[in-house]
């Protein structure tokens, strides 16, 4: 796992709200960012002068992109002490689990990530941002566990907590994955046809791909095989139109798996467009 990418892209996903004291835009995570993590710990160290949170919640942040996770959940905590405001506790909380969760920790960090939760209800309705990250949390980690019934029970709340296009997405994809491990493939095919919809909507189309790719599956497992070939169909004809080939090599990867016949013609096509995009990885699953 990139943690630059946790730890940075993630927070950007908590602040579309604009309830949160902590500056995003300080110098130390400007420095993150450029991935000069010397000059973002100098920066954090100045940055507590003035304000003691922000520069001790940033360098928890540097020290976990330098690996030094039992540092960095150190920062997280003694950051979590000195948040001024309630969601600057909550994120310090958010970042320790994602910490522990770097770490391999999970029982620690579902730990965290329930206090959490259970931190965020308090707030009521201000923090359902929150409460909905954690429970995504939540049930990754129910999920790696196989604790599959209460990973659904999670992400079941998340929905009901989400309040966006972006997070129902999220939501109904979780939701999906989450059915077709108890093989409730026709739930799988409902959560996935919704997210679907919803990540079209709101123009992630990576994400539209992946989902749209998984609900074949589905489809095909819950003996709907003519309309499996239908969805792949037109995901195809939607990359050539769209110029993505990325998706349109994993398509008929797809079509090579789930297809009763021309398995040899949708092998050949994903092997030209893999190695047209260098993309030869993508071969390796088949």
């Amino acid at each position: 796992m990139n943690r630059q990418f946790t730890l940075i892209i993630f927070i950007n996903l908590l602040f579309i709200s604009n309830i949160y004291a902590y500056n995003l835009q300080n110098n130390c995570e400007k420095a993150i960012q450029g991935n000069n993590l010397k000059a973002a710990a100098d920066e954090a160290i100045k940055l507590t002068k003035d304000n003691a949170f922000d520069g001790e919640f940033c360098l928890g942040k540097v020290l976990v992109n330098e690996n030094k996770l039992d540092d960095g959940i150190e920062q997280f905590e003694k950051s979590e002490k000195l948040a001024q405001h309630p969601a600057d506790q909550m994120l310090a909380i958010m970042f320790k689990g994602l910490a522990y969760k770097e770490k391999n920790d999970i029982n620690q960090a579902f730990t965290v990530f329930n206090n959490g939760y259970e931190t965020a209800k308090l707030g009521n309705s201000k923090f359902v941002q929150f409460e909905r990250r954690f429970l995504i949390q939540m049930g990754k980690i129910q999920e790696t566990q196989e604790k599959h019934e209460d990973a659904y029970e999670s992400f079941a709340k998340s929905l009901k907590a989400s309040s966006n296009d972006d997070e129902r997405a999220e939501s109904y994809d979780r939701l999906a994955r989450s059915a077709a491990h108890q093989k409730y493939y026709d739930r799988a095919r409902e959560y996935s046809l919704k997210g679907s919809v919803m990540y079209m909507k709101t123009g992630y189309l990576g994400e539209y791909a992946e989902l749209t790719l998984l609900k074949a599956e589905y489809e095909v497992l819950d003996d709907a095989y003519d309309l499996a070939m239908n969805t792949l169909e037109e995901l195809e004809k939607l990359c050539i139109d769209a110029g993505g080939d990325y998706y349109l090599a994993k398509t008929y990867i797809q079509l090579h798996k789930l297809s009763k016949e021309d398995k040899d013609v949708y092998l050949a096509k994903a092997t030209e467009v893999a190695n047209r995009i260098g993309a030869k990885d993508l071969l390796n699953d088949i």
